[in-house]
C-alpha cells in the first residue's frame, strides 16, 4: 500500500513540476493585446506577432493579397504610421533628400515603466517578394525595425540583407531569420516594431516576431530541464518521506 501511495504521490509531484514548468516558461511571454496596431498586424498568441506591408492593392499580383495580408486589414501610410507608433515625423525615410522614401507599412507600439533593469528578447524573420534593386534615383530597400524610444534599428532589409537572404518556404519568395536582445536601465521606454515598402507599392515585404519575452536582468526565465532538476530531488525526498510513514 505505501508503495502505491508513493508512486501516486511522485506522480503528482512530478505533474506539479510539469506545471510549473509551463507557467514560468510562459511567464514573460508579451502579451499583445493591449498594444497600439497600426495597419497589416496580426497577433497570433503570446509574444508573438505577424505585419506586413501588404495595403490589398493587388500588390503582388497575379497572386491574391490573402497570401501576404496577415489580418484582412490594409497597411497605411508611412506618415500615419509614424504618428501612430510615436514617431518623429518622416523618421521613417531612408532618404528623403535623394528621392528615397517608404510609402507605406505596419507596426505596433506600447509603452512600459521598467522598476529595475529589464531584458527585452525575441526572434524574429524579415519576408519578402521584392527584388534586390537599385534603379537610378529610386531605391526599393524594404526594411523591418524595432524602434525604442524614436531611436530606429534596422533588423533586415531587401539589399543590405542580401548575403542572408535564403529562398521561403512560405508564401514569400525569400526571407532572413534572426534574434535581439536589449536590457533597459529602470525607467519609461516605448517600444515599436514596423515593416515598410521603399521605393514602391508593390511587392510585400513582412516581418514576424516571436518569443518575445521581458524579463528582469537578474532573473532570467528558467529553462525547462534546469527547473525540472530542481524540482525531482523535492519529488524524491516527499516520496522518501511519505513512504516512511
Amino acid at each position: 500500500m505505501s508503495i502505491k501511495f508513493s508512486s501516486l504521490t511522485f506522480g503528482f509531484i512530478f505533474g506539479l513540476s510539469s506545471l510549473i514548468v509551463a507557467k514560468s516558461s510562459q511567464a514573460a511571454l508579451i502579451n499583445f493585446s493591449s498594444w497600439n496596431l497600426a495597419g497589416d498586424v496580426e497577433i497570433t498568441s503570446l509574444g508573438q506577432v505577424d505585419l506586413s506591408t501588404n495595403a490589398l492593392q493587388n500588390d503582388d499580383s497575379p497572386s491574391p493579397d490573402s497570401n501576404f495580408n496577415f489580418s484582412n486589414l490594409p497597411a497605411i501610410d508611412t506618415a500615419t504610421l509614424e504618428s501612430n507608433l510615436g514617431l518623429p515625423s518622416q523618421s521613417l525615410e531612408p532618404d528623403r533628400n535623394n528621392f528615397v522614401f517608404a510609402f507605406e507599412g505596419s507596426g505596433l507600439e506600447n509603452q512600459y515603466t521598467f522598476t529595475e533593469e529589464t531584458t527585452l528578447s525575441f526572434n524574429w524573420t524579415f519576408l519578402t517578394n521584392d527584388e534586390t534593386r537599385n534603379l537610378s534615383g529610386f531605391d526599393f530597400d524594404d526594411y523591418a525595425f524595432i524602434a525604442l524610444n524614436d531611436q530606429i534599428q534596422t533588423l533586415a532589409s531587401t539589399n543590405s540583407s542580401i548575403s542572408t537572404l535564403i529562398p521561403s518556404s512560405t508564401n514569400f519568395s525569400r526571407q532572413v531569420s534572426g534574434s535581439y536582445t536589449q536590457t533597459f536601465s529602470p525607467g519609461t521606454y516605448s517600444i515599436a516594431w514596423g515593416v515598410v515598402d521603399v521605393g514602391s507599392f508593390d511587392q510585400t515585404s513582412a516581418l514576424t516576431v516571436n518569443n518575445a519575452q521581458l524579463f528582469p536582468f537578474n532573473q532570467p526565465i528558467p529553462e525547462p530541464n534546469s527547473l525540472f532538476s530542481l524540482l525531482v530531488p523535492l519529488g524524491f525526498f516527499a516520496v522518501s518521506f511519505l513512504h516512511r510513514r
